[in-house]
C-alpha cells in the first residue's frame, strides 16, 4: 500500500491517500477544540475500488464502516492516555 501525505497541518488538519492495486482511500481528518482539553476529530473516508475489488467491497460495506470505527475508538485511547498521563 503506498501512502501519500497531501496536507499536514496538524494539530488542525491532516489528509492523505492511500493506494494499492484496485483501491483507492482518501482520508481528511480535522481537528476541533470543542472545551477545556477536549477535541472533536472529524473523519472523512472515501473509496474507490476498480477490478476485482469493487465487488468484494460491495459485499463488505459494513466491515470498511465498522473497522473505521475501531481505528478511531483505538486511536482516541491512546490520546487520552496520552493527555492523561502529563497531568
Amino acid at each position: 500500500m503506498m501512502e501519500t501525505i497531501t496536507r499536514h497541518e496538524l494539530p488542525f488538519h491532516f489528509e492523505g491517500t492511500y493506494e494499492m492495486k484496485g483501491v483507492f482511500n482518501r482520508m481528511v481528518n480535522t481537528f476541533e477544540a470543542s472545551g477545556p482539553q477536549k477535541t472533536r476529530w472529524i473523519c472523512e473516508s472515501e473509496f474507490r475500488f476498480t477490478g476485482l475489488m469493487k465487488i468484494i467491497a460491495f459485499f463488505m460495506k459494513d466491515g470498511f464502516r465498522d473497522q473505521s470505527r475501531v481505528i478511531m475508538e483505538n486511536f482516541k485511547r491512546f490520546a487520552e492516555k496520552e493527555i492523561g498521563g502529563r497531568n
